[in-house]
């Protein structure tokens, strides 16, 4: 009764936890893990199904020591806020009916996340 109980429990938080995210995609006999490029992404497993390309700004701040500007003789720290534009690229992959959809989406040229969906399309 008891581990009828605790596999319940398990199932019932895995169904909550929602479609989870990936940190690797398997193309072919190679994967392509987070971090990977652009480049060696494609190599690996080809073009993808569709591609979208955007542009986002993100701000950002950091600290920097130098010397105060009231006082040269003493060190400050200051906080400097700045924009920069980061370069977003998400390519689907479409590995057919018997395969999940994988959204892979890339920050300035890099994997940053995977996501799959539900099932591919029937080529023929």
């Amino acid at each position: 009764m008891a581990k009828a109980f605790s596999y319940s429990v398990v199932v019932a938080l895995l169904l909550a936890a929602g479609p989870a995210g990936a940190d690797s995609v398997r193309c072919d006999k190679h994967y392509v893990h987070t971090g990977e490029t652009l480049q060696r992404t494609r190599s690996i497993c080809g073009e993808p199904d569709s591609a979208d390309r955007r542009y986002e700004r993100q701000s950002r701040s950091r600290t920097v020591r130098g010397p105060c500007p009231e006082d040269a003789r003493r060190i400050c720290e200051i906080t400097e806020r700045y924009t920069e534009e980061i370069v977003v690229d998400e390519w689907t992959y479409d590995f057919g009916p018997r395969r999940l959809l994988h959204h892979l989406t890339f920050r300035n040229g890099r994997l940053s996340s995977i996501r799959t969906d539900g099932y591919g399309v029937d080529d023929e």
